[in-house]
């Protein structure tokens, strides 16, 4: 990680030494941000009109592209972003929810391991060089999970500012509230939901949600031609990058998110703890969409904390320290197997993490059963580990 950040310090001007723009994708929202201020929001979603506003932002003379695809309430939430300097808005930007999410992920697994290995994960720094905005999605993602049952309108509220985001990485949450029944927190989610969306609406015009609307619809073909299949270690991804056609890759796509979906409802309406829901959901949606990038691979953060911190005593399992080491490794490992082989590691260790939660958590409700009877103790997703034990640490 540190590397990445002393070859940003060194390089030239907003570059880095490899000639990509210091912070690479924060310079489209610092760009987005200064176009709204100025009256031009809805021209976010023209390519060439973005375009000019990133170069003026980075200077130099390599043409800078990247496109916009957010929600407008997200252009709306950002929008003192370029009130401040590029680069203090940019530390800003990925320092601020990092400490925040380190506090999280040690509240879950109070270790002093805790905070170093999850700034020694691959992904932390692939989101750090690329200037992107996981570390946030996981804090929201995270604390609204762990806000579930003592304030559900503030955890509806978190999920919503996700969806306003990235609605790709949101995209099973409707999915699993209504399996597990939290009907408050899946009304806050659609209220705070549609009051960004009106208040968007509202400051920007109508009309940026018809130019929203329009980039999707774009973007869907845009995507299947990009071929930056390296940098997707979905199951699309998988199959496209050895040269498999788009055929048998969005059918291995549509089943195996036809089975995440499943093991998500059957966890999420079962008694399983927070731990192993939360675990589940991550995994699941990163099994899900077949765009997801190499720095999504963050938000794993979350289930390594969950898992780790469940059951410390007695110690763990052998199987459980395989599938942490693994999962821990997964990003590392699959930039290596993307670069010697041309093969996505990432969907299958992502699989068997899955198929390891489900394992523990029909154990664990055995265990609950077993509780309730009077015959035993509960093991990984029992049901006295639960969402109070995090709030109350």
């Amino acid at each position: 990680m540190g590397l990445y950040l002393v070859s940003g310090l060194s390089g030239p001007g907003r570059y880095y030494r490899s000639g990509v723009p210091a912070g690479a994708d924060f310079v489209q929202i610092w760009a987005a941000s200064s176009m709204a201020k100025q009256g031009q929001a809805a021209l976010v979603y023209d390519d060439d009109a973005l375009s000019r506003a990133e170069q003026a932002v980075i200077g130099g003379e390599a043409r800078f592209n990247l496109p916009w695809h957010y929600p407008p309430p997200f252009l709306w939430l950002i929008l003192p972003v370029s009130s401040l300097n590029y680069f203090l808005a940019l530390a800003l930007w990925l320092f601020l929810p990092l400490g925040a999410l380190m506090l999280l992920l040690y509240k879950i697994f109070p270790d002093r391991l805790t905070v170093w290995l999850s700034l020694a994960f691959i992904a932390t720094a692939e989101t750090l060089f690329y200037g992107q905005g996981l570390f946030l999605i996981a804090l929201l993602l995270g604390g609204g999970l762990l806000l579930l049952e003592l304030h559900p309108w503030l955890g509806g509220l978190l999920f919503s500012l996700l969806l306003a985001y990235k609605p790709h990485l949101g995209i099973l949450l409707p999915v699993a509230l209504l399996a597990g029944g939290r009907w408050r927190v899946l009304g806050a989610l659609v209220a705070a939901g549609a009051i960004l969306a009106v208040v968007s609406a509202w400051a920007f015009g109508p009309d940026i949600w018809l130019a929203f609307w329009r980039d999707f619809q774009r973007m869907k073909s845009e995507m299947a031609q990009a071929h930056l299949w390296d940098r997707m270690p979905s199951v699309l991804g998988a199959v496209r990058l050895p040269g498999g056609s788009e055929a048998l890759a969005m059918t291995l796509q549509i089943l195996t998110a036809l089975g995440a979906v499943a093991a998500l409802w059957w966890v999420w309406r079962g008694s399983s703890s927070l731990p192993v829901r939360g675990a589940v959901l991550v995994v699941a949606t990163l099994l899900v969409h077949p765009h997801v990038f190499d720095y999504d691979l963050t938000l794993l953060l979350l289930p390594l904390a969950w898992v780790a911190g469940e059951e410390r005593d007695p110690p763990w399992s052998r199987l459980k320290f395989l599938m942490l080491g693994l999962v821990w490794l997964l990003p590392f490992l699959n930039l290596i197997s993307v670069e010697l082989a041309r093969i996505h590691l990432a969907p299958l260790l992502l699989a068997a993490f899955l198929i390891y939660l489900l394992t523990e958590a029909t154990g664990g409700r055995r265990a609950a059963t077993a509780i309730a009877s009077g015959q035993g103790h509960g093991s990984f997703g029992k049901n006295n580990h639960n969402l109070h034990n995090y709030c109350n640490r």
